[in-house]
């Protein structure tokens, strides 16, 4: 089993990899065109950046609310059943968000090079992510 979850969490990890990396060279981050470093003073991208983690997480949350209110309303599954996949979902966001988190906080910075800006690079690395989470919570509504 634990085995498995290394397996599932690495396999999530290249497809992010490989999805943030196409994502870049189609367009601008979702970062940079909610918060552009060039268009705001330091202290006020800083501040945007926390404003977007914030409002990214809140999306979130409330894509996972709706999926497990979705789950709750499927009449084709037993009382258990439901039990069961709402905690599956959210072992798997959470998950997800250690992802992000280890990715963001541990991997990105060495990405980014020594002249990075490591807070700024790790703020825009989550808003980056979370941006495309609510979308798949929400997928996972429609596939059943």
């Amino acid at each position: 089993m634990l085995q498995t979850r290394h397996v599932a969490i690495a396999f999530a990890a290249a497809l992010a990899f490989v999805a943030t990396g196409s994502a870049k060279a189609q367009s601008p981050r979702a970062s940079t065109a909610l918060c552009d470093p060039t268009k705001l003073a330091v202290t006020a991208w800083d501040d945007c950046l926390r404003k977007g983690q914030a409002d990214t997480e809140k999306a979130m949350e409330t894509a996972l609310a709706k999926l497990k209110a979705s789950i709750d309303d499927r009449k084709d599954l037993s009382n258990q059943q439901r039990a069961l996949l709402k905690r599956m979902v959210g072992e798997s966001n959470d998950l997800w968000v250690r992802y992000r988190n280890h990715y963001c906080q541990n991997v990105l910075p060495i990405l980014a090079g020594p002249k990075a800006k490591i807070y700024e690079e790790n703020l825009a690395c989550i808003i980056d992510l979370n941006t495309g989470r609510p979308g798949e919570l929400s997928a996972m509504t429609e596939s059943k």
